[in-house]
């Protein structure tokens, strides 16, 4: 929990207004409780369905429903919203685009906007701007693998829950552009949050909210706006032509903020390098191209006003001259952060010698071997495993009727060989696993229930705990082989104790062949060195 948040009381959230005399007291066959607010598409609505779930209904202003470019675009991009999942996004529930008073609803996240929170409580600390960042980092690069730009991401779009930020508003900007609004001048985004080819008017893509990200993280740390404040068409001219004021940034968010707002999209870093960068993964340990570079560690150095710029890390921000090569990290590195976003088991484990996220990892995602043993923290997955289901192409798969419903693990047991332990670890564990096949190929596999699994090792227990649900495009065969097709792990959380380090870990998508039985009542499957049983309890 963030320790600033302002937690919203039992009931109704602070901020939940009356609803107006105006206003409908129904609408799609959901009740409206009140207003949340209004912006500048429409009012948002507490909504309840009939089973008492909270929502948050957006209602499209007229001047939208008019345009018909509009409605065809807004029905695309809901159509996109509603097949996207992660872990820290507001979920799209419901939707009309079509109707006399189009309509969108998503899941109601009871908390305050970061905006809300920085100016109640001012700056958030260093341990909450970690975990806002790498959550919001989280939730756009659910987004991106969907084929959506959020276009509009800004701290009031941010919103802090009990269990971590959430994004949203995600797929509703691109139905706004080259419509007839944006045509005669109105533009999609906030000023002070929109990137520079964005102000251009050119086409947005990932790197547009690689921008806003890093105007977001200044924000929460120091309440500031990168470009400043004012008139829009002057915020705009400094975005466009001015480099950020970033003299209240702290050191160790420098770097970051820098590399998210270079000017050119290109030399923005991606999500997962700000992941990297805010789990503090070395240099030379991360898993892209680093282009978030932080200064060498030598005297102070002030430079005159230039574009390549940098921070020492210390509790003084300073500006020194970026190196061209990244320093090489040191063999031993300091002692684990102690929070929730501290240095990843994969850099743990390998400081100490030892690599363990190739063969162990990878075999956990369906609860299957991978050859991948010697796969190191840069081992990347095949493309078609790393696509999600969302991103790829619809399932045409052929699945099994018999394995159609809802499975509960009963025993799950992993062997893998580990190279560099050059020893052979016996996983068990999964106890209260779930997985759910529908009849067109798609799977969801549930941990939130699961145990964790372990294994003994010498260099200590090998704990995993997994939280979230995995989903996956699978088909069958006739001589009784599952074979998956497309994975998603962007609901997934994983956390690694080996011995008495921990932290997290982020699976990746590679799986292989199982062979499998079913029946009316038991599932099971194997393949070398694994094993499952799963009883039917839909």
């Amino acid at each position: 929990m963030f320790s600033t948040m302002i937690l919203p009381g039992p009931g109704a959230a602070p901020q939940i207004q009356p609803l107006e005399p105006t206003d409908p007291q129904e609408l799609g066959g959901y009740q409206l409780l009140g207003r949340i607010g209004a912006g500048g598409m429409g009012v948002v609505y507490l909504a309840e369905t009939r089973t008492g779930r909270k929502l948050a209904l957006k209602a499209i202003l007229q001047e939208y429903v008019q345009d018909p470019e509009f409605r065809t675009r807004f029905r695309a991009e809901v159509a996109t919203a509603m097949k996207v999942r992660g872990r820290f996004l507001a979920t799209v529930i419901d939707a009309d685009p079509d109707g006399a008073q189009p309509w969108l609803a998503v899941e109601y996240v009871e908390g305050p906007s970061l905006s809300a929170v920085v100016r109640a409580q001012g700056p958030l600390p260093e341990p909450d701007v970690r975990r806002m960042v790498a959550g919001v980092a989280e939730a756009l690069r659910s987004v991106h693998q969907a084929g959506i730009v959020h276009r509009d991401l800004k701290p009031s779009n941010i919103l802090l829950g009990h269990e971590g930020p959430f994004v949203i508003d995600f797929g509703i900007a691109k139905a706004l552009d080259s419509t007839s609004l944006t045509r005669t001048g109105l533009k999609v985004g906030t000023p002070a949050f929109m990137a520079p080819e964005q102000v251009r008017g050119s086409i947005s893509t990932p790197a547009a909210d690689v921008w806003a990200l890093g105007a977001v993280a200044l924000y929460a740390a120091t309440g500031q706006r990168a470009f400043g404040e004012g008139d829009t068409t002057v915020v705009y001219y400094r975005v466009v032509h001015e480099e950020p004021d970033l003299s209240t940034c702290p050191a160790w968010l420098l770097p970051l903020v820098q590399a998210c707002l270079a000017k050119n999209p290109e030399a923005r870093p991606s999500l997962q390098e700000v992941l990297d960068f805010l789990n503090e993964v070395p240099v030379g340990f991360r898993s892209a191209k680093t282009k978030i570079v932080p200064g060498p560690d030598v005297p102070v150095a002030i430079v005159e006003d230039d574009d390549d710029v940098t921070a020492l890390r210390d509790e003084t921000v300073l500006r020194v001259a970026k190196q061209e090569t990244p320093p090489t990290p040191e063999p031993e590195p300091a002692a684990p952060r102690r929070s929730l976003l501290s240095r990843p088991v994969t850099w743990i484990v390998a400081a100490a010698g030892v690599l363990i996220v190739g063969g162990v990892a990878t075999a956990l995602a369906l609860g299957m071997p991978d050859g991948g043993a010697d796969a190191g923290p840069s081992a990347s997955a095949s493309p078609s495993a790393s696509a999600s289901p969302s991103a790829s192409a619809s399932p045409a798969a052929v699945i099994d009727e018999c394995l159609v419903g809802t499975w509960q693990l009963d025993s799950w047991t992993s062997t893998q060989d580990i190279s560099s332990l050059d020893e052979t670890v016996k996983f068990t564990g999964f106890d209260g696993r779930v997985t759910e096949f529908s009849a067109d190929g798609t799977q969801l596999v549930d941990y939130d229930d699961a145990e964790p699994i372990r294994a003994g090792s010498s260099v200590g227990e090998i704990t995993q705990t997994w939280r979230g649900t995995a989903s996956y495009i699978v088909s069958t065969s006739d001589d009784g082989v599952l074979t998956t097709e497309g994975s998603d792990f962007r609901d997934i959380s994983v956390t690694i104790e080996v011995g008495e380090e921990s932290g997290p870990y982020n699976p990746n998508g590679r799986t292989q062949p199982l062979e499998y039985t079913c029946d009316d009542t038991t599932y099971t499957e194997q393949a070398d060195g694994f094993e499952a049983t799963y009883t039917r309890i839909d």
